[in-house]
């Protein structure tokens, strides 16, 4: 089985590695920023997203 991962990057400037799972029921959630809080995704399903920080925003952006 391969793996995809992508990156995606929050408005804040941290990027995180996401990678799919699939489990043996359905889960509902979300993932929320570590740095700043906010709403990256949301999911339903059996395919479910992992997240793995790969990049802090700069103190300039956290400031911003």
């Amino acid at each position: 089985m391969t793996t995809k991962s992508t990156i995606i990057s929050c408005a804040c400037g941290a990027c995180y590695e996401r990678e799919e799972r699939t489990l043996p029921i359905k889960d509902i959630g979300m993932f929320e920023c570590l740095d700043c809080g906010a709403r990256v995704e949301i999911w339903s399903g059996r395919t479910v997203p992992v997240f793995k920080r790969v990049k802090q925003p700069s103190p300039q952006q956290r400031s911003a």
